[in-house]
């Protein structure tokens, strides 16, 4: 630091800072129509697209994987598959907070979480192999994929599980469906 930099008192170099800093901001935020500056704008954008585009390019001979990881291991049991609606008449008294006390964001909007209700009996406290967070693969027609289970049945329902869909989704059930369960 020089001299004089020292002899500035502290409270007139954070009015400084403070000052220039909202003089910057105004001027990012309101910013002239000056065309070299949109110019310079328009080149930042575009090397931001093609980045990303450039990372996203597959290299050859890279194979996509599209189907499950199942483990050799993995815990696979057949279970009946219904859907359910996270509202009063299906759920508790608190429909939109699963078992595992997460709050559902949207209750008209919330199939595409891929959550899951699963019978008690298939949870680990009644010596099951699933525990809440759990994400499992489920292989049930147009519903097959990846889930978390978030949400417990009523304790009289026995290896079963249940979809989270969006309040006015169409029911559907698969009597067999199957549920694999990684370790």
């Amino acid at each position: 630091m020089s001299y004089h930099e020292d002899n500035i008192p502290y409270p007139i170099k954070v009015i400084f800072w403070i000052f220039l800093s909202a003089l910057i901001m105004s001027i990012l935020i309101h910013r002239p129509t000056n065309p070299m500056f949109d110019g310079v704008m328009e080149e930042i954008d575009e090397m931001s697209i093609d980045s990303t585009a450039m990372d996203t390019i597959p290299v050859e001979d890279t194979i996509i994987i599209d189907s499950p990881i199942i483990l050799e291991d993995s815990t696979v049991i057949t279970v009946y598959a219904t859907m359910y609606h996270p509202v009063a008449g299906q759920c508790d008294d608190s429909p939109d907070v699963t078992a595992d006390q997460t709050k559902i964001p949207n209750i008209d909007s919330c199939s595409h979480l891929n959550w899951l209700a699963v019978s008690q009996d298939l949870l680990w406290f009644n010596d099951g192999p699933i525990r809440y967070g759990d994400t499992v693969y489920v292989e049930a027609g147009h519903k097959t994929g990846y889930y978390i289970v978030r949400d417990a049945m009523n304790k009289r329902f026995k290896k079963k599980i249940d979809f989270l869909e969006s309040v006015g989704t169409e029911a559907y059930r698969y009597k067999k469906a199957t549920l694999y369960v990684n370790s």
